[in-house]
């Protein structure tokens, strides 16, 4: 057996270690031919490896972090690989996932993957259902994943690429908000501490619900749910414009200056500090599909609204 496949199967049994990792991962971005020879390994590897289901899925969980930074997979939409547009994020991998157990129970385990601020990471589940967690999200799950169902829980912003499969229902919980999904792909934010829950479709159907209350999205149609008024509303946003993060992109139509920096400073990993005692806010349009760096991103806030913004270190201060 030659010394890659070797590490490929470390890899697959979660047995790998960081340096055999990063050596893994080196030789994966040599060639296009060692990314499918590590696919023909681990099917290999799947065929022959004597472990019960419950073993096998707590060893996947294992491996993420690996495969990911391994395949650095492109979502379908992505017609261009991003390139992160500010300096913090220059130092970032390619892909970053924290894996980690939350609450043991007698049988079952809870299962976290996490993209920090500043940081997106790609996730593929059991069933073979992709993730792209936006930064400052979370997502969990328990080891009963894909028994009977299939639910996770979703803190921040997803967009999903489910696998069909009518046996088992995908859900994505949101607090006391479910997604069911009835279709295959869609974007769902619920970020702590924000009013609104907002799903967009992008193929398929999913009803977002909560308690008794529901409401259908098909292709192209987005809506939210506002925790505070406890009611569903359509929205005309386009569910392209709601994907547009998994290619570093912004568009948002009618935002608040407030509103834009709390997005900013996830995907930036930075924060801002308002230096006025007036509130600011204003409403505006803004689009960014050019890979903009933060800096031109504040020169082009500057031209639309009248504040002035100074950069110090990961401190961004805004004044009228």
């Amino acid at each position: 057996m030659n010394q890659h496949k070797e590490l490929a199967i470390r890899y697959f049994r979660g047995e790998i270690t960081s340096l055999e990792e990063k050596e893994l991962y080196a030789w994966v971005k040599e060639d296009g031919q060692n990314l499918k020879m590590l696919h023909e390994w681990e099917e290999e590897w799947k065929s022959t490896e004597d472990t019960d289901t419950d073993e096998k899925w707590s060893k996947m969980m294992g491996r993420i972090a690996v495969r990911e930074a391994l395949e650095e997979g492109e979502l379908r939409l992505k017609k261009r690989t991003p390139r992160w547009p500010y300096a913090i994020a220059a130092a970032i991998a390619a892909v970053v996932i924290s894996i980690f157990t939350l609450k043991p129970e007698p049988e079952q385990q809870w299962y976290a993957m996490e993209a920090p601020a500043g940081e997106k990471c790609r996730v593929t589940l059991p069933d073979s259902s992709v993730v792209w967690l936006n930064s400052g999200s979370k997502l969990s799950m328990q080891t009963s994943f894909n028994r009977k169902a299939r639910i996770v829980h979703l803190e921040g912003e997803g967009y999903f690429d489910v696998t069909h499969d009518e046996s088992r229902p995908f859900n994505v919980l949101c607090g006391d908000v479910t997604v069911q999904v009835k279709g295959t792909q869609f974007n769902v934010s619920s970020y702590p501490g924000e009013r609104f829950v907002s799903a967009s479709v992008i193929e398929g159907h999913v009803v977002l619900s909560h308690g008794t209350s529901s409401i259908d999205l098909y292709k192209g149609q987005s809506a939210n749910y506002d925790i505070l008024a406890r009611s569903f509303s359509r929205t005309t946003e386009s569910p392209q414009d709601a994907c547009a993060w998994t290619e570093s992109r912004f568009i948002y139509n009618n935002i608040t200056l407030y509103e834009l920096t709390e997005k900013l400073s996830r995907a930036y990993a930075v924060r801002f500090h308002f230096d006025t005692a007036r509130p600011l806010d204003y409403r505006f349009s803004i689009s960014l599909q050019n890979n903009e760096t933060l800096p031109e991103i504040l020169s082009a806030l500057e031209r639309l609204i009248p504040v002035h913004t100074r950069i110090e270190g990961t401190d961004i201060y805004i004044k009228q």
